[in-house]
């Protein structure tokens, strides 16, 4: 099951992201503090789980617009 992070510039009024490349690493760098600042992990083995554990998927790629969406176990936190 996904944990859910919200993104204060995501679809709700922030600007639109139109290059793939750019939303992937904003999936990366938001994954990565949530799990350094809320679940306390360190960044460098933060990015090692997200090698290792995590699913970034394309979510969208309509007019120009482009999104990406990390997918990390709560099984793997309980």
């Amino acid at each position: 099951m996904p944990v859910g992070l919200s993104d204060p510039d995501g679809s709700r009024g922030g600007a639109q992201i139109n290059d793939l490349d750019v939303a992937m690493r904003r999936a990366v760098v938001n994954a990565l503090d949530f799990l350094e600042h809320d679940l306390g992990m360190d960044r460098a083995i933060a990015y090692a789980y997200l090698s290792a554990a995590a699913n970034f998927e394309v979510s969208q790629v309509v007019d120009r617009t482009v999104g990406v969406h990390g997918v990390i176990r709560k099984a793997d936190f309980a």
